[in-house]
C-alpha cells in the first residue's frame, strides 16, 4: 500500500467536502480498530488470568498427593525387582526342563509366591516369638536375618516399620 499515492489520488478527485467525509470515515475505522484491539487484549488477559487460576488450583489439589506418590516409588521399584528375580528364576527353571507352563500360569504362580512371601514376613513376629520361647535361638536368628533382608528391601512400604519393631522387640535380648 502506497500512502502518498492514495493521498495524491484522493486530493485530485475529491472536493473539500469529500475529503472531510473520507477523513471522518477513516477516524471511525481507526476508532473501531482500536476498540477491537482493546477487546482482544482484554479477552487474552482474561484467558491468562483463568489459566493462571486453573494452574494454581491444580497445584493446590496435587500438593496433598505428593507424599502418597513419593511412597509409591519404592513400592513399585520393589515390585519390579521382585518380578525381575522371579522371571529370572522361572527362566532358569524352564531352561532346566522343569515343565514349562503357559503365560497365565506363570503370572498366577508369581503372584501367589509374592503373596506367600508377604504373608511369611507378616507372620515373622509370631514365628520368632514361638521359636524364642521354644529355646530354638539359632533357628530364630536365621529366620530374623532373612526377614530383615526383605524388610530392608521394602523399607519404604507401609507397615514395614511396625513389623520390624515387633521383631526387634522379640529378638532384642537374644541376638
Amino acid at each position: 500500500f502506497d500512502a502518498e499515492a492514495y493521498v495524491r489520488d484522493v486530493l485530485a478527485r475529491e472536493s473539500l467536502q469529500g475529503l472531510l467525509k473520507i477523513e471522518s470515515g477513516l477516524i471511525n475505522e481507526i476508532r473501531a480498530l482500536d476498540g477491537e484491539k482493546k477487546a482482544l487484549v482484554y479477552d487474552n488477559y482474561s484467558k491468562l488470568i483463568t489459566a493462571t487460576d486453573t494452574i494454581r488450583r491444580m497445584r493446590t489439589n496435587m500438593d496433598p498427593l505428593t507424599p502418597t506418590t513419593s511412597t509409591l516409588t519404592p513400592a513399585i521399584a520393589h515390585i519390579a525387582e521382585t518380578a525381575a528375580s522371579l522371571a529370572a528364576s522361572l527362566q532358569d527353571r524352564n531352561a532346566k526342563g522343569y515343565g514349562a507352563k503357559g503365560p497365565e500360569d506363570e503370572v498366577v504362580g508369581k503372584k501367589e509366591r509374592q503373596k506367600q512371601t508377604v504373608r511369611w514376613v507378616l507372620g515373622a513376629p509370631n514365628r520368632l516369638k514361638g521359636l524364642v520361647e521354644g529355646g530354638r535361638m539359632e533357628e530364630a536368628t536365621k529366620d530374623w536375618e532373612e526377614v530383615q533382608k526383605l524388610l530392608q528391601k521394602w523399607n519404604e512400604v507401609q507397615g514395614v516399620n511396625e513389623v520390624r519393631q515387633q521383631c526387634l522387640s522379640i529378638m532384642s535380648g537374644n541376638l
